[in-house]
């Protein structure tokens, strides 16, 4: 003998006359404009007896409790529309980087003017830099206050560390020949 699943409040609840249930059904979906009078205008019943009703069968929490579950599954839904946006707008991207190859194979570079070179090579930084989420534009940053000696010395440092990087990829270079293989001399 299996137990009966608990009721959700904004459902039928046990001992909920019909008639008593669909007067909350109405109440419950009236939402933000609820009101007892409403419900009874709107049903042809006295205020009296749908107070009775809604103090005996707690219309107020039970609305609440159905607005939070509205609330709920609003934002479940919202998910999964963003999920399949996101989803249905990367293909499309894909798609169009797809194109893009396509007809980029088919330039020839010869042919090319030397503004369109610049151009083609800034949006390609731009893309790497924005898909390696490094900043695609370099901004000015303004400071009015002191600097602590603190935060000199950490910035001192840095500078050190991208100067040695900066160094030894400029360097990389050099032991690269005109093959393309660095250091390989077979």
């Amino acid at each position: 003998m299996g137990r009966k699943p608990k009721r959700q409040p904004f459902e039928r609840q046990e001992g909920e006359t019909k008639k008593a249930f669909e007067a909350f059904v109405e109440y419950r979906n009236m939402g933000l404009d609820r009101s007892i009078a409403k419900v009874g205008e709107k049903l042809g019943k006295s205020v009296s007896l749908l107070e009775r009703w809604s103090s005996k069968y707690e219309w107020v929490d039970r609305a609440q409790s159905y607005d939070a579950e509205m609330d709920r599954q609003a934002i479940i839904q919202e998910a999964k529309d963003r999920k399949q946006m996101l989803k249905r707008h990367a293909n499309t991207a894909m798609a169009f980087q797809g194109k893009a190859i396509e007809r980029l194979n088919s330039i020839k570079p010869e042919e090319l003017t030397p503004a369109e070179v610049i151009k083609w090579y800034e949006i390609a930084t731009k893309i790497e830099r924005t898909a390696r989420g490094e900043p695609v534009e370099i901004q000015e940053l303004k400071h009015g206050g002191e600097v602590s000696q603190k935060h000199e010395h950490r910035v001192d440092k840095q500078i050190e560390e991208y100067t040695d990087i900066y160094y030894k990829l400029a360097t990389q270079g050099d032991s690269t020949d005109e093959g393309g293989n660095e250091g390989n001399d077979s």
